[in-house]
């Protein structure tokens, strides 16, 4: 009997040590990674970055869109060059389609004194019309504004615990691809939320600089994107739609790209004005040489700051 409760003693000394570290694990993890929370880390690390880093209260510019809208458009540099966008957040997350964009809007009544939305986007954009999976905007929100209470905060723990071998990976995979202001992939986001890339030389993906998109676009992409600026101009946001450059020597060498760009111009400038909202090409406006580029249609840091200014100047105009 005696032999019986050492046993049980240790084991239960034991289980309380895995418990405990498991425990100690993830709550390190969620204090220095983001917590899967979506199908995209991405998406993760900005719900971890707004809940951290933003006052809600204080947003009246939400930049969306998916890496044209986080890499292309630096938010920091859109709050110096506007006079109007005093307080930029960009939403915008890897990949999105306008579908996902419009489920990203989901999330705007979270910020109670938004006034103005900026889509950043390019015709490669509206090739695909994927969705987020198990997808819920009001818990997500709840999250952001600290609204849960902290028995419902530790259970957040407590499933993330369930798969530290997930969270590992995730950690490991963060490092890898996630912390390299080089690579496509760097997540380091400024104070706004927007991700700057310093990709130049070497690091620059031949494959993606010599060789453009085809041509595909995707009739559910057009029809968020209506969705997206009617439900603004109801709700008495502006809604601003940002074609991003181009690579001029793409343009020049194959014919089918100033036809593709010319078209999506066309096809968002008759959904977004008939929605009350306004067409930024900065394709047109902006035609930027080579040195300003990381790949075809991203943008480097250099690029992303003019492309920054020029909206900012074309709010201003536009709410004069």
């Amino acid at each position: 009997m005696l032999q019986s409760k050492t046993y049980l003693k240790i084991l239960f000394l034991i289980l309380g040590i895995i418990l405990t570290s498991t425990m100690g694990y993830a709550y390190y993890f969620s204090k220095t990674y983001p917590l899967p929370f979506t199908n995209r880390i991405s998406f993760d690390a900005k719900i971890k970055f707004i809940r951290e880093h933003i006052d809600v209260e204080k947003i009246d510019t939400i930049i969306v869109g998916s890496s044209i809208g986080l890499n292309n458009v630096q938010g920091a540099y859109l709050e110096k060059a506007s006079r109007k966008c005093e307080h930029v957040l960009n939403l915008s997350v890897f990949e999105a389609s306008a579908v996902q964009v419009e489920q990203l809007l989901k999330l705007q009544d979270a910020f109670p004194n938004l006034k103005r939305i900026v889509y950043s986007a390019q015709f490669s954009d509206f090739q695909h019309a994927s969705s987020f999976r198990d997808y819920h905007p009001q818990w997500i929100s709840k999250y952001i504004a600290r609204k849960f209470t902290p028995i419902v905060e530790a259970k957040f723990l407590a499933d993330a615990a369930k798969n530290i071998a997930f969270l590992e990976k995730r950690e490991e995979k963060w490092h890898k691809d996630h912390s390299q202001n080089n690579k496509f992939t760097y997540l380091g986001f400024d104070h706004t939320g927007s991700v700057p890339l310093h990709i130049y030389g070497k690091d620059i993906i031949q494959k993606r600089w010599n060789n453009p998109h085809g041509s595909l676009y995707v009739a559910k992409a057009f029809e968020a994107l209506d969705r997206i600026s009617k439900d603004a101009y109801k709700k008495g946001i502006k809604f601003y739609m940002v074609q991003q450059p181009y690579r001029q020597e793409l343009i020049k060498k194959h014919k089918h790209i100033p036809a593709e760009l010319n078209m999506f111009l066309h096809r968002i400038t008759k959904i977004v004005t008939k929605n009350h909202g306004k067409v930024l090409s900065l394709y047109k406006e902006l035609p930027l040489s080579d040195a300003y580029f990381a790949d075809r249609s991203h943008l480097n840091d250099k690029g992303s700051i003019l492309s920054a200014e020029a909206i900012g100047k074309f709010i201003d105009k536009q709410e004069k």
